[in-house]
């Protein structure tokens, strides 16, 4: 079964700010249990110019504590 997972990114921005990257990930649940959600939230997040490093989902408690901080109707949507 697939679903959609929000995911949070610390990254550098192309102006080498500091940033958050918002996206949902589109993934069968054997993906998010195996974490790759992860690498494409990373990957989507690098491919729009900014320097990736960490990855939160909506499980995770700092991705939890940052989900109120956007608004998710224009997030990017990408699939696995």
């Amino acid at each position: 079964m697939r679903k959609q997972i929000k995911c949070i990114v610390s990254c550098i921005n192309s102006n080498g700010e500091s940033d958050l990257y918002f996206c949902i990930v589109t993934a069968d649940e054997s993906d998010i249990e195996d974490g790759e959600h992860y690498s494409v939230a990373k990957t989507q997040c690098e491919l729009e110019g900014c320097e990736a490093f960490l990855v939160y989902d909506e499980n995770d408690s700092a991705g939890r504590a940052m989900l109120p901080l956007f608004n998710w109707n224009s997030a990017t949507n990408v699939g696995i």
